[in-house]
C-alpha cells in the first residue's frame, strides 16, 4: 500500500504577528518555532512511511493580493522533511497577510479528494494507496459544523487526518472533532494531538500520533471490500518499537516493506480475521 503524506498550516491572525517575539510564527532569534519544532517532531515520524517521500504543503487562513485564501499550495511538492520545512518558511517572503476566519475544511475537502484520485490511479495499476491529512493549527477554528460535516463525507475516502494543536489555546473544539459519533458507512479519521503535552517526549508523541492509523487504514479497504494485496518476494519485514513515556510497556508498530518503499500492511487471513470479527458483532 503506498502512503501519501499531505501537509497543511494554519497562517491566520489568531497565531499573532510573526514579525513579534513569543508569537507562534516568530523565527528571527534563531531558534526554531512551535510549528517548525511540530513540523520536524510530527513529520520525521509520519515520512517515514510515505512511499516517495514527496509531500504537499498547504496553508489555509491567510490573505493573498487582498484575497482569503483557505487552501494555498506553498511552493512546489516538498522534498523530505527539510523540503517541507523550507516551503513553511517561504510563505513569509511572499506578501501574505495572516487573516481570519480560521477555516480547515477546505483543505479536508482537497485531502479527501486526492485521496480518492491516488486510491484510483492506484487501482488501474495494480496498486493500492492511502493518504494521511496533518493539520497544524493554533485550534481557533471558525464554522465547526461545516468542519464536522467535511469530516463525515470525507471519512467514505482512504484518508486518516492527525489535527496537531500548536500553543495553548482552548481545543475543546479539535477534541470534539476526534469524537465525533459516526455511522456505517461514515468512519472515524480523525485524530487530535496537542504538541505541547508531547513536547518533550518524542516516543509519547509517536504514540499518539499514530496509535489509530493503522486500523483507520484497514478498517477503509476491509467496509469496501479491498482485499490486501499478496506480499512480493522482496519484501523486508520492519518492526518499529517506539517508546513512549511510561518506561513499563513499548507500543509496536509492525509493518511489511516492500524495497521499492511500498508497504504491506496486512494478508488475506488478516482480512479474513477482521471479517470474523464483523460477523461476531452483528
Amino acid at each position: 500500500c503506498e502512503l501519501n503524506l499531505c501537509v497543511a498550516v494554519d497562517f491566520s491572525g489568531s497565531n499573532g504577528n510573526p514579525m513579534e517575539k513569543g508569537t507562534l510564527h516568530y523565527m528571527r532569534d534563531g531558534a526554531p518555532n512551535e510549528y517548525e519544532q511540530a513540523i520536524t517532531a510530527v513529520c520525521s515520524i509520519l515520512a517515514k512511511y510515505d512511499y516517495d517521500n514527496k509531500f504537499p504543503v498547504w496553508g489555509f487562513g491567510a490573505k493573498y493580493d487582498g484575497v482569503m485564501q483557505n487552501c494555498f499550495q506553498i511552493g512546489k511538492e516538498a522534498e523530505g522533511l527539510e523540503g517541507i520545512l523550507q516551503n513553511y518558511k517561504s510563505v513569509f517572503s511572499t506578501n501574505i497577510i495572516m487573516s481570519t476566519p480560521t477555516v480547515i475544511h477546505p483543505v479536508i475537502k482537497v485531502a479527501a479528494s486526492q485521496a480518492r484520485e491516488s486510491q484510483k490511479q492506484a487501482n488501474g495499476k495494480g496498486k493500492q494507496a492511502y493518504t494521511i491529512l496533518l493539520i497544524l493549527t493554533n485550534g481557533c477554528v471558525s464554522e465547526l459544523e461545516e468542519t464536522q460535516q467535511a469530516l463525515l463525507n470525507s471519512s467514505t475516502a482512504p484518508l486518516s487526518i492527525v489535527i496537531v494543536g500548536i500553543g495553548n489555546n482552548d481545543f475543546s473544539a479539535m477534541k470534539h472533532l476526534d469524537n465525533l459519533d459516526v455511522t456505517p458507512p461514515e468512519r472515524d479519521i480523525t485524530k487530535f494531538v496537542e504538541f505541547r503535552a508531547f513536547q518533550h517526549d518524542r516516543g509519547a508523541l509517536a504514540e499518539a500520533t499514530l496509535d489509530e492509523i493503522p486500523d483507520q487504514l484497514v478498517d477503509y479497504f476491509f467496509d469496501n471490500d479491498i482485499r490486501p494485496l499478496p506480499a512480493t518476494s522482496d519484501e523486508v519485514r520492519s518492526k518499529i518499537n517506539i517508546l513512549p513515556h511510561c518506561d513499563t510497556t513499548h507500543f509496536d508498530v509492525e509493518m511489511n516493506f516492500n524495497e521499492d518503499g511500498t508497504m504491506h500492511i496486512a494478508d488475506d487471513a488478516d482480512f479474513r480475521r477482521r471479517s470474523s470479527r464483523q460477523h461476531m458483532k452483528l
